[in-house]
Protein backbone atom coordinates (compact mmCIF):
# COMPACT_ATOMS: atom_id res chain seq x y z
CA UNK A 1 0.00 0.00 0.00
CA UNK A 2 1.29 3.46 -0.86
CA UNK A 3 1.86 5.88 1.99
CA UNK A 4 -0.12 9.08 2.34
CA UNK A 5 1.36 12.39 3.46
CA UNK A 6 -0.80 14.09 6.07
CA UNK A 7 -0.01 17.74 6.82
CA UNK A 8 -1.45 18.76 10.18
CA UNK A 9 -1.57 22.55 10.53
CA UNK A 10 -1.64 23.30 14.24
CA UNK A 11 -2.03 26.41 16.33
CA UNK A 12 1.13 26.24 18.43
CA UNK A 13 4.22 24.33 19.48
CA UNK A 14 2.37 22.25 22.11
CA UNK A 15 0.02 20.86 19.47
CA UNK A 16 2.95 20.18 17.14
CA UNK A 17 4.79 18.30 19.88
CA UNK A 18 1.65 16.27 20.62
CA UNK A 19 1.27 15.41 16.94
CA UNK A 20 4.92 14.32 16.82
CA UNK A 21 4.69 12.23 19.98
CA UNK A 22 1.20 10.70 19.76
CA UNK A 23 -0.30 11.01 16.28
CA UNK A 24 2.78 10.23 14.19
CA UNK A 25 3.45 6.72 15.55
CA UNK A 26 -0.24 5.84 15.61
CA UNK A 27 -1.00 6.87 12.05
CA UNK A 28 2.15 5.17 10.78
CA UNK A 29 0.22 1.95 11.41
CA UNK A 30 -2.15 3.11 8.67
CA UNK A 31 0.61 3.99 6.20
CA UNK A 32 0.14 7.68 6.88
CA UNK A 33 3.19 9.91 7.28
CA UNK A 34 2.33 12.79 9.58
CA UNK A 35 3.89 16.17 8.85
CA UNK A 36 2.83 18.60 11.62
CA UNK A 37 3.44 22.28 11.05
CA UNK A 38 2.60 25.42 13.03
CA UNK A 39 0.39 27.86 11.15
CA UNK A 40 2.28 30.71 9.47
CA UNK A 41 0.79 33.94 10.83
CA UNK A 42 3.31 36.47 9.51
CA UNK A 43 4.86 35.52 6.19
CA UNK A 44 7.28 38.45 6.02
CA UNK A 45 8.72 37.77 9.47
CA UNK A 46 8.36 34.00 9.22
CA UNK A 47 6.32 34.03 12.43
CA UNK A 48 4.32 30.95 13.31
CA UNK A 49 1.74 30.25 15.99
CA UNK A 50 -1.71 31.44 17.02
CA UNK A 51 -4.80 32.02 14.90
CA UNK A 52 -4.78 35.80 14.61
CA UNK A 53 -7.38 36.04 11.86
CA UNK A 54 -8.98 33.79 9.28
CA UNK A 55 -7.30 35.42 6.28
CA UNK A 56 -3.89 34.34 7.55
CA UNK A 57 -4.78 30.72 8.17
CA UNK A 58 -6.56 30.57 4.81
CA UNK A 59 -3.53 32.02 3.05
CA UNK A 60 -1.18 29.61 4.80
CA UNK A 61 -3.30 26.55 3.93
CA UNK A 62 -3.85 27.71 0.36
CA UNK A 63 -0.11 28.01 -0.22
CA UNK A 64 0.51 24.60 1.33
CA UNK A 65 -2.11 22.87 -0.84
CA UNK A 66 -0.70 24.58 -3.92
CA UNK A 67 2.84 23.49 -3.06
CA UNK A 68 1.86 19.82 -2.72
CA UNK A 69 -0.75 18.95 -5.32
CA UNK A 70 0.12 15.27 -5.41
CA UNK A 71 -2.78 12.82 -4.97
CA UNK A 72 -1.15 11.15 -1.96
CA UNK A 73 -1.14 14.44 0.01
CA UNK A 74 -3.81 15.08 2.65
CA UNK A 75 -4.38 18.10 4.87
CA UNK A 76 -6.02 18.68 8.25
CA UNK A 77 -5.97 21.21 11.08
CA UNK A 78 -5.83 21.15 14.86
CA UNK A 79 -6.95 24.59 15.99
CA UNK A 80 -8.79 25.69 19.12
CA UNK A 81 -12.44 26.60 19.31
CA UNK A 82 -11.53 28.86 22.23
CA UNK A 83 -10.77 32.42 21.06
CA UNK A 84 -11.54 31.57 17.44
CA UNK A 85 -11.99 34.90 15.63
CA UNK A 86 -15.58 35.96 14.93
CA UNK A 87 -14.68 36.48 11.25
CA UNK A 88 -14.18 32.74 10.88
CA UNK A 89 -16.48 31.31 8.16
CA UNK A 90 -19.71 29.83 9.46
CA UNK A 91 -19.55 31.77 12.72
CA UNK A 92 -23.04 33.29 12.45
CA UNK A 93 -24.65 29.91 11.79
CA UNK A 94 -22.55 28.21 14.47
CA UNK A 95 -23.76 30.66 17.13
CA UNK A 96 -27.34 29.51 16.51
CA UNK A 97 -26.54 25.91 17.46
CA UNK A 98 -27.23 24.67 20.95
CA UNK A 99 -24.15 22.63 21.76
CA UNK A 100 -20.43 23.32 21.31
CA UNK A 101 -19.91 20.15 19.28
CA UNK A 102 -22.64 21.22 16.87
CA UNK A 103 -20.99 24.62 16.57
CA UNK A 104 -17.55 23.24 15.73
CA UNK A 105 -19.05 20.87 13.16
CA UNK A 106 -20.66 23.85 11.42
CA UNK A 107 -17.33 25.70 11.54
CA UNK A 108 -15.41 22.69 10.21
CA UNK A 109 -17.83 22.34 7.30
CA UNK A 110 -17.56 26.07 6.55
CA UNK A 111 -13.76 25.85 6.70
CA UNK A 112 -13.76 22.91 4.28
CA UNK A 113 -15.94 24.83 1.83
CA UNK A 114 -13.37 27.64 1.65
CA UNK A 115 -10.88 25.49 -0.26
CA UNK A 116 -12.80 23.21 -2.60
CA UNK A 117 -10.21 20.47 -2.11
CA UNK A 118 -11.39 17.04 -1.02
CA UNK A 119 -7.92 16.29 0.30
CA UNK A 120 -8.67 18.69 3.16
CA UNK A 121 -10.22 17.35 6.40
CA UNK A 122 -10.44 20.19 8.95
CA UNK A 123 -10.62 19.69 12.70
CA UNK A 124 -11.38 22.19 15.46
CA UNK A 125 -10.48 21.17 19.02
CA UNK A 126 -13.10 21.45 21.76
CA UNK A 127 -12.40 23.86 23.36
CA UNK A 128 -8.61 23.92 23.19
CA UNK A 129 -5.66 21.54 23.28
CA UNK A 130 -5.54 21.48 27.10
CA UNK A 131 -8.92 19.73 27.21
CA UNK A 132 -7.02 16.52 26.46
CA UNK A 133 -5.10 16.86 29.73
CA UNK A 134 -8.32 16.52 31.73
CA UNK A 135 -8.61 12.90 30.61
CA UNK A 136 -6.01 12.14 33.30
CA UNK A 137 -4.69 15.10 35.28
CA UNK A 138 -2.23 12.87 37.16
CA UNK A 139 0.00 12.91 34.05
CA UNK A 140 0.23 16.68 34.43
CA UNK A 141 0.80 16.39 38.17
CA UNK A 142 3.82 14.10 37.83
CA UNK A 143 5.50 16.62 35.50
CA UNK A 144 5.13 19.67 37.76
CA UNK A 145 6.76 20.23 41.13
CA UNK A 146 4.50 20.51 44.19
CA UNK A 147 1.38 20.23 42.05
CA UNK A 148 -0.69 17.95 44.30
CA UNK A 149 -2.89 20.64 45.87
CA UNK A 150 -3.43 22.45 42.59
CA UNK A 151 -4.37 19.26 40.77
CA UNK A 152 -6.75 18.24 43.57
CA UNK A 153 -8.48 21.63 43.40
CA UNK A 154 -8.67 21.41 39.62
CA UNK A 155 -10.12 17.90 39.73
CA UNK A 156 -12.77 19.07 42.18
CA UNK A 157 -13.58 22.10 40.04
CA UNK A 158 -14.29 20.04 36.89
CA UNK A 159 -15.63 16.91 38.58
CA UNK A 160 -18.98 17.09 36.73
CA UNK A 161 -17.57 18.04 33.32
CA UNK A 162 -16.35 15.90 30.45
CA UNK A 163 -13.05 17.17 29.01
CA UNK A 164 -14.66 18.50 25.82
CA UNK A 165 -17.36 20.26 27.88
CA UNK A 166 -14.88 22.50 29.71
CA UNK A 167 -15.91 25.73 28.10
CA UNK A 168 -14.52 28.72 26.25
CA UNK A 169 -14.93 31.37 28.93
CA UNK A 170 -12.16 33.90 29.46
CA UNK A 171 -11.39 32.44 32.89
CA UNK A 172 -12.88 28.96 32.52
CA UNK A 173 -11.30 27.61 29.33
CA UNK A 174 -9.21 24.47 29.90
CA UNK A 175 -5.82 26.22 29.94
CA UNK A 176 -7.12 29.12 32.05
CA UNK A 177 -8.32 26.74 34.75
CA UNK A 178 -4.97 24.96 34.82
CA UNK A 179 -3.02 28.24 35.02
CA UNK A 180 -5.29 29.48 37.81
CA UNK A 181 -4.34 26.53 40.00
CA UNK A 182 -0.86 25.90 38.56
CA UNK A 183 0.58 29.21 37.29
CA UNK A 184 3.84 27.53 36.25
CA UNK A 185 1.97 25.80 33.42
CA UNK A 186 1.72 29.08 31.47
CA UNK A 187 5.45 29.02 30.71
CA UNK A 188 5.79 25.25 30.36
CA UNK A 189 2.98 24.27 28.00
CA UNK A 190 5.22 22.68 25.39
CA UNK A 191 7.60 21.02 27.85
CA UNK A 192 4.82 19.69 30.07
CA UNK A 193 1.48 19.75 28.25
CA UNK A 194 2.36 17.83 25.11
CA UNK A 195 4.18 14.94 26.87
CA UNK A 196 1.38 14.69 29.44
CA UNK A 197 -1.28 14.41 26.74
CA UNK A 198 0.79 11.87 24.83
CA UNK A 199 1.38 9.84 28.00
CA UNK A 200 -2.34 9.64 28.72
CA UNK A 201 -2.54 7.65 25.50
CA UNK A 202 -4.84 7.77 22.51
CA UNK A 203 -7.26 5.06 23.83
CA UNK A 204 -8.05 7.14 26.93
CA UNK A 205 -8.19 10.40 24.98
CA UNK A 206 -10.58 8.87 22.46
CA UNK A 207 -12.80 7.34 25.14
CA UNK A 208 -13.29 10.67 26.93
CA UNK A 209 -13.21 13.08 23.97
CA UNK A 210 -15.77 11.97 21.33
CA UNK A 211 -15.06 14.80 18.88
CA UNK A 212 -11.33 14.08 19.03
CA UNK A 213 -12.13 10.39 18.51
CA UNK A 214 -14.24 11.18 15.44
CA UNK A 215 -11.32 13.13 13.95
CA UNK A 216 -8.91 10.25 14.45
CA UNK A 217 -11.43 7.88 12.85
CA UNK A 218 -11.58 10.16 9.80
CA UNK A 219 -7.79 10.22 9.59
CA UNK A 220 -7.53 6.44 9.90
CA UNK A 221 -10.07 6.01 7.12
CA UNK A 222 -7.86 8.03 4.77
CA UNK A 223 -5.78 4.90 4.34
Amino acid sequence: MNWLRLYITVEGQAEKAFADQALTPHLANYNIEVKPRVVLTNRKLGKRGGILDFARIKGDLTRLMHQDQHPEARFTTMIDFYALPAAFPGWAEARSRNSPVERVRVLEAALHSQFGDNRFHPYIQLHEFEALLYCDLTELQCRLTNAERGIAALQHEVRNLAPEDINDGEHTAPSKRIINHLPVYERSKVRVGAPAAAAIGLPALRAKCPHFHDWLCRLERLA
